[in-house]
């Protein structure tokens, strides 16, 4: 019952939250959809390196509160390694709240989000998982700089856990180079942590925004922990609109 107050209360915040956008409110709904190669989610793909249809929407206030769901198709392979096996579940659905905006006059952002990770027809009901994030983002001019801390009491199952990441986003002429790091933390020293990097380049064309990636995996034991290809260094391509 306690990991369900989370998507609960998402799910009553939307509801007035949608009561709420008219011409002239505080309230802006946007969202998004996605065609991707590959749903590669910490470096482990959670489709078994199959394509992913993905979409969501956000709904932000002029105050910068904000509430959201997105959802994509992950892959429940009984053969592979626990990062693609959701025992049953074909579908994530993920609802988060929080707050984003300015916290200075130079121009420094943040942002706050719970976020609840929901696996529908799991068979392992602590695959559905409650995370709180903050980051913080700030434009240098000629490139900008996001960092951010993950934290969950229980991942998945395999207890306290947390996740560290910094992104650099560099504009060159029309396309903009992103550089990814991220690294993955247990309080439990059976789990084995690693760390996962991205390179990618992306632009838009005809309405369409373009993305090409390359994904990989650091300190991951191939044999053990890397079964399947589930965290094999590759190379992701997606086609979204946002809307």
């Amino acid at each position: 019952m306690k990991k369900n107050l989370l998507s609960l209360s998402c799910a009553a915040l939307l509801a007035s939250g949608f009561s709420t956008v008219s011409a002239g409110s505080d309230w802006s709904l946007s969202g998004n959809v996605a065609l991707t190669s590959d749903y590669v989610y910490r470096g482990y793909t959670q489709t078994d390196a199959e394509p992913a249809i993905q979409g969501g929407f956000d709904l932000k206030h002029a105050k910068g509160f904000l509430i959201g769901g997105w959802g994509s198709n992950v892959e429940s392979d009984p053969n592979a390694a626990p990062a693609v096996n959701y025992d049953g579940a074909n579908l994530e659905l993920d609802t988060y709240l929080g707050w984003s905006g300015k916290v200075s006059d130079s121009g420094l952002e943040a942002t706050i989000k719970a976020v609840r990770y929901n696996y529908p027809d799991t068979r392992i009901d602590a695959y559905n998982t409650n995370e709180y994030s903050l980051y913080l983002a700030y434009d240098l001019g000629p490139a900008k700089v996001k960092a951010g801390f993950n934290y969950s009491d229980d991942y998945s199952g395999y207890g306290e856990a947390n996740y560290w990441d910094t992104e650099v986003s560099i504009p060159a002429g029309p396309v903009t180079v992103a550089l990814h790091y991220g690294a993955q933390r247990y309080d439990d020293p059976a789990q084995e942590e690693y760390e996962d990097f991205k390179v990618g380049l992306s632009g838009e064309a005809a309405g369409l925004g373009l993305d090409l990636s390359y994904y990989g995996t650091h300190s991951v034991d191939v044999e053990g922990g890397c079964t399947s290809h589930t965290c094999e260094e590759r190379f992701v391509f997606t086609v979204s609109k946002s809307f």
